[in-house]
């Protein structure tokens, strides 16, 4: 990730599977295909559920940013396939620690912090993660003030979303990188 870029978080709520949910993802994808950063999609791992099964992550140059998803379709379903979409909004990347996503290293926990959280130090003195992102809030509009990108060794991931769920408003879920299948 580069100085001067925004990352533009798209949440989806739904119960289908990802050879479903992923014809439906890549149209949105496609138009992406130009810029030189492909996007990421993330898929939650079962373990610890939150209402995100799907998370992609889009990276912008700061002026070029725009919602990607927003002028596809004035509903915010996909009507044939029953996937609500929650645009997250544009974060500005503040702390960096992890630039490439190295398959299947370390977990990562995704979490999604609401605007009355003040105390991002908190999370940034956390013992057990091995890399940790930090993405603020680029609008006022933004859903959340914050996310946060854990990279968590094996041993350490329900150890750090114990300490995580003593914090109020916030949703955190355990996420991996996954491979869109192709047609």
């Amino acid at each position: 990730m580069i100085k001067d870029t925004i990352v533009q978080f798209v949440c989806f709520l739904t119960n289908l599977e990802l050879d479903e949910f992923s014809p439906e993802w890549e149209r949105y994808g496609d138009q992406l295909k130009d810029k030189k950063a492909e996007p990421v999609l993330l898929q939650q791992v079962s373990v610890n559920k939150n209402k995100f099964r799907y998370v992609s992550a889009h990276v912008w140059p700061e002026r070029d940013f725009h919602f990607t998803f927003i002028n596809e379709r004035p509903s915010k379903y996909f009507p044939e396939n029953k996937v609500r979409i929650l645009q997250a909004g544009g974060y500005k990347p503040i702390q960096i620690e992890k630039r490439k996503s190295t398959f299947n290293a370390d977990n990562r926990i995704l979490a999604f912090i609401s605007h009355n959280e003040t105390d991002i130090t908190f999370y940034q003195q956390l013992p057990l993660y091995s890399s940790l992102n930090i993405f603020q809030a680029y609008y006022e509009s933004c859903t959340y003030g914050f996310i946060l990108e854990f990279f968590v060794p094996e041993i350490n991931v329900m150890d750090l979303l114990q300490e995580l769920k003593k914090r109020d408003g916030l949703e955190t879920g355990i996420f991996r990188e996954c491979l869109v299948p192709q047609d």
